[in-house]
């Protein structure tokens, strides 16, 4: 998701300097490599997961790293994936970082190398929009989860136009070397091709490739969702965490154009032209600068997300769920209260609010405005109609399909604690804001003060929550309720705030049936066309 307005703060790690670290060597099925150890955990980074997607392998599926002789140096991240940069004044900016088409690369934690008993395996996919991010962000730092007794696994995938581009050409391309008739989806086949590594290779680091659990947060998220979707990924982790981002609305499609959502080939077509450039050896030809510039006046909206293709993703993602025939395993999804107020701009006056509204949503803009209260507050509706939209009602909706399969465990959260900075806690409970404390990593703040105990706290109990899941299938912590399971009569849930609550009777329940059936009058026009 585009971040269209946030305050201009950066994350700071606010940590006592580094333990001294002693080198540490293990195997791996591509050849030895060499991390760093502290007393507790060890991190091995920049290890490759696929061939580099460069020249003709640009815009192709990714094939398997190739094998190295002698002993490869994995103390340094790779380079982070082609990408804008976010905005100035961006709350997600961070120190630029090398950036590379050559950018498959993974990084583990792990306190468990050469131990006897394997343990739980966390992968972490993280967000940005699709367009932006990477594993090597200080604040997916996993050296607190590996303490906690899981290796973790951060992992970097194509973004932009690199990742989600698909075009006629491409297709046919494909369909030539004897694959699918596809093109479009390769950020997911990238996800793949990790959650493939992790199987052939977690064993050395001290993990367990039986037990492995994907989370991730807001385009994170969206890839988790889509790991559950695509048949692809079956069998390649057992159990999933989604914070903040599923597609249950209508996705594009490979060659088909409907009115309010052109083809995924559609636009791959526009941009090439935009490009200047009709052939794919042209378009190979093009430097990444030169395609990243392109996208940046590219005028189409919409443009890196996965589509329809027949095979990565047989059918839409709303489609399979309904169906049941997604990846079915034990599964936390949640969002926080506040999503909206570091995403988009504020809201200009009660009128402005109401043009958006009015030409955005039809005749629902009425019952939006009823429900929401427009008339008391039109900024607190203006933040919780896009909340709703976006993130409570997809959060929902995964919830309640995955929760009719029993032989899994569903669980649903709220996160409401409001984080002191950035802004005074002005943003209240807003987008990413659990991140830290899912890392117990409370310690990397936004500003120079320290992390209070009450965040401390909060980021020991949230970490124990998603550690013993990716142990056992079931959330739990001794500082923190019960968590009981989601069903769709109760809708049970859990409250992260100051304290661990639980709760029932939904999150949001009457503007999320709203949103629900504004959603399902979207799918009957489409239908219908």
């Amino acid at each position: 998701m585009k971040v269209l307005w946030v305050v201009g703060l950066l994350l700071v790690s606010i940590q006592s300097g580094l333990a001294a670290a002693d080198p540490i060597q293990i195997g791996t099925q591509q050849g030895t490599l060499l991390g760093e150890k502290t007393a507790e955990v060890a991190v091995f980074k920049g290890i490759p997961f696929a061939t580099p997607p460069v020249g003709v392998r640009r815009w192709r599926a990714p094939e398997p790293a190739a094998s190295w002789q002698g002993v490869r140096m994995a103390t340094q991240f790779g380079p982070q994936c082609i990408q804008e940069a976010y905005p100035e004044g961006s709350m997600f900016t961070r120190p630029s970082e090398p950036a590379s088409e050559d950018c498959l690369y993974l990084n583990v934690w792990s306190s468990n190398v050469g131990g006897k008993q394997p343990q739980a395996v966390m992968v972490w996919i993280h967000g940005g929009g699709l367009t932006r991010g990477s594993g090597a962000s200080s604040i997916y730092d996993g050296t607190a989860l590996a303490q906690k007794g899981v290796v973790v696994v951060t992992v970097n995938y194509r973004l932009g136009p690199f990742g989600y581009m698909a075009h006629p050409a491409l297709s046919a391309e494909a369909e030539a070397m004897g694959a699918a008739r596809s093109s479009g989806n390769y950020g997911t086949l990238d996800q793949v091709a990790a959650l493939k590594w992790v199987q052939d290779n977690i064993a050395a680091f001290g993990g367990d490739n039986s037990r492995v659990t994907i989370f991730g947060e807001s385009a994170g998220s969206w890839s988790v969702n889509h790991m559950t979707a695509t048949p692809l990924a079956a069998g390649l982790f057992h159990r999933a965490i989604g914070q903040s981002g599923a597609k249950f609305d209508p996705m594009p499609e490979l060659a088909r154009d409907y009115p309010d959502q052109p083809s995924a080939e559609s636009r791959g077509v526009k941009f090439a032209a935009h490009l200047g450039q009709t052939s794919l050896p042209q378009l190979r030809a093009l430097t990444a600068a030169e395609v990243l510039a392109g996208l940046q006046s590219f005028q189409v909206q919409g443009f890196a997300q996965p589509n329809v293709d027949g095979y990565v993703y047989p059918d839409h993602i709303a489609n399979l769920f309904a169906a049941g025939t997604f990846n079915k395993v034990d599964l936390i999804v949640g969002s926080n209260a506040d999503e909206g107020t570091n995403l988009m701009p504020p809201p200009k006056d009660a009128e402005s609010v109401a043009a958006v509204l009015d030409q955005s949503y039809g005749g629902f803009a009425g019952p939006l405005k009823a429900t929401y209260d427009y008339d008391d507050d039109y900024a607190s509706a203006y933040y919780g109609i896009f909340r709703d939209m976006i993130f409570t009602w997809n959060m929902r909706e995964w919830a309640r399909h995955a929760s009719q399969h029993k032989d899994n465990n569903t669980y649903l959260y709220y996160f409401t604690y409001v984080p002191p900075a950035p802004m005074d806690g002005k943003l209240g409970a807003y987008h990413a804001a659990e991140i830290r404390y899912v890392f117990d990593n409370a310690d990397i703040t936004f500003d120079a003060n320290p992390a209070t105990e009450e965040e401390r706290r909060l980021g020991e109990v949230l970490s124990d929550y998603w550690v013993s899941f990716a142990k056992t299938g079931v959330p739990t912590s001794a500082q923190g309720d019960k968590w009981p399971q989601y069903d769709a009569d109760r809708e049970r849930y859990m409250e992260f705030n100051t304290e661990a609550k639980a709760r029932a009777g939904g999150v949001l329940t009457n503007k999320v049936d709203l949103i629900g059936r504004y959603m399902q009058a979207s799918w009957d026009r489409r239908e219908a066309e």
